[in-house]
């Protein structure tokens, strides 16, 4: 007999795809995403570590200073959305890399929530955007490598959607990933990266922690793009983590490198 108690409700199986998604998520993203308030989500979320799906991590030092537990699916988690119908995309390897999950460092959970909450505030604003994770990209081998934080696609009457590639780049982030990363995006596009997909090229947004990071990616972006010396000219635009959490109040946010004083919108971006 099938035991009522394991077998998952639809608000659930919202949460476990959520999970797969990001990888790791707090309590607060998770609700914000599924418009749910905290606590009725955490009541659920215990129920899902309960039996097993779920896993949290919270380091003791951490909870101290206000660090919420951050929330990812177990193996047996994927393995029973994998028994789902169309969930076959989730593969072997990401099963089998999930065992890693319960000890990554701290700090790359802390980005995975970084960029959880920028797709989180993006979407609020702009209800007609797609936001797809590493995870969703790795499905499809068109993207460039390393991929990017995230992929956005921006519907706009019945023309084509608009695309972007965005970075959350963190205050402690060294310059030299940084200058690889944009480097590896201009060879991307230079040698035809992106033309199986027949569609414009995506711009780049490059989200900084604070005004001084913005600054010195529009610096590190600027050297790199000069030294590639590629043939076709890319649309880079940047901003910040304060610009994007009063974004629904205020979308002009974004700055383009050729013109520093002027704010556009997302739909704005060329």
């Amino acid at each position: 007999m099938v035991d009522k108690r394991t077998v998952l409700k639809q608000g659930q199986i919202d949460i476990l795809e959520l999970l797969y998604t990001y990888r790791f998520g707090s309590r607060q993203l998770v609700a914000d995403s599924l418009n749910m308030k905290p606590d009725s989500l955490y009541r659920k979320l215990e129920v899902l570590v309960k039996h097993g799906w779920v896993a949290k991590r919270q380091e003791a030092r951490l909870k101290l200073t206000g660090t919420p537990a951050a929330y990812y699916l177990t193996p047996k988690g994927l393995r029973t959305l994998v028994a789902l119908p169309d969930h076959e995309y989730i593969t072997d390897s990401v099963i089998k890399g999930s065992y890693k999950d319960k000890t990554v460092t701290q700090s790359f959970i802390t980005q995975t929530l970084r960029v959880y909450a920028q797709a989180n505030r993006l979407t609020a604003a702009y209800p007609n955007l797609r936001v797809f994770t590493r995870r969703n990209m790795s499905r499809y081998s068109y993207f460039p490598q390393p991929l990017p934080d995230l992929f956005l696609s921006l519907k706009q009457g019945e023309g084509q959607p608009k695309r972007f590639f965005l970075d959350v780049i963190p205050d402690g982030l060294p310059a030299k990933p940084l200058y690889q990363r944009i480097t590896s995006y201009a060879e991307f596009f230079d040698e035809g990266g992106w033309e199986p997909v027949d569609a414009n090229p995506p711009i780049l947004l490059l989200l900084g922690e604070t005004g001084i990071t913005e600054r010195r990616i529009q610096r590190t972006t600027r050297s790199a793009l000069y030294k590639a010396e590629i043939d076709e000219e890319l649309s880079v635009y940047t901003s910040t983590f304060g610009a994007t959490e009063s974004l629904s109040g205020n979308p002009a946010i974004w700055t383009s490198l050729d013109d520093p004083d002027e704010l556009l919108a997302l739909p704005e971006l060329e």
